[in-house]
């Protein structure tokens, strides 16, 4: 069962007990004529959120809490995560505002690094996610936007980010290998998914959403030269779900591309 780390208590809590529905509110700092990677960073944390529960069968919601007078740049950020795979949110404008439009409460509420964390409360979970800042030369790659995507799941989301152009790169070059590898498996009859991955894979998902030990597992499993090409298809199709990396890119459309050299 999944389990979240409320930022209040330091407590793990499940956030589809006793629900049917889980509504996500991620607060948005929208800075004018600043940063925004930080606020694409919480989103895509929701996003996956929305991915996982969805795939054990529970509906969610995701509203953005936006500052008054941010029309422009809430819309223009909300393009950018569409070009990142995200999904689009349910609702946005202020914080109450947003819960009537998702029809109830926030289940989870984004805890900003720059937020004081509430007093624990027991119907809301509050989801540590810190900062993230761009080094100069960080921009998103035309041919592949997914790179950012990449990069940003990389590392924990409780510690703050700072991106640099070598990391979008060396997420391109992986995106580029998986991509290959998952059309080149996807000629192979289909095999369950190694158990020892799944098992991993599992307690990464539902250990506070642990990305990063996901990815790892990926890795693993690319390298480990003792899984058959169609169950290392299945994994990688499988986790791409909640990644959102869009892997099975090149299955079907012929000949698999050239394997990149890095």
């Amino acid at each position: 069962m999944l389990r979240l780390v409320d930022a209040c208590s330091g407590l793990p809590v499940a956030p589809v007990m006793h629900r049917s529905v889980v509504r996500i509110g991620v607060p948005l700092a929208l800075p004018e004529g600043g940063e925004a990677l930080s606020d694409v960073r919480a989103m895509l944390v929701a996003d996956v959120l929305t991915r996982v529960l969805e795939l054990s069968g529970t509906i969610a919601y995701t509203g953005l809490i936006c500052p008054d007078g941010a029309d422009e740049r809430r819309a223009a950020l909300q393009v950018r995560a569409g070009e990142l795979g995200m999904h689009p949110a349910a609702a946005h404008g202020d914080e109450r505002g947003v819960e009537g439009e998702l029809g109830g409460p926030f289940a989870v509420r984004l805890n900003r690094s720059e937020e004081a964390p509430d007093e624990a409360d027991g119907d809301v979970i509050r989801l540590a996610v810190a900062d993230a800042h761009a080094a100069d030369g960080v921009t998103d790659r035309a041919d592949d936007p997914l790179a950012l995507r990449l990069a940003l799941l990389t590392e924990p989301r409780t510690e703050t980010l700072r991106l640099a152009p070598a990391s979008v790169s060396a997420a391109h070059h992986t995106l580029l290998r998986w991509r290959h590898a998952v059309a080149t498996w996807a000629d192979s009859p289909s095999r369950p998914m190694p158990g020892p991955a799944r098992d991993s894979i599992r307690d990464c998902l539902e250990d506070d959403l642990d990305l990063p030990g996901v990815l790892r597992t990926l890795h693993r499993l690319e390298h480990s030269g003792d899984a058959p090409a169609g169950a290392l298809f299945e994994t990688f199709a499988y986790v791409d779900r909640v990644l959102g990396l869009d892997l099975v890119r090149d299955v079907g459309r012929g000949p698999a591309p050239p394997r990149p050299l890095t």
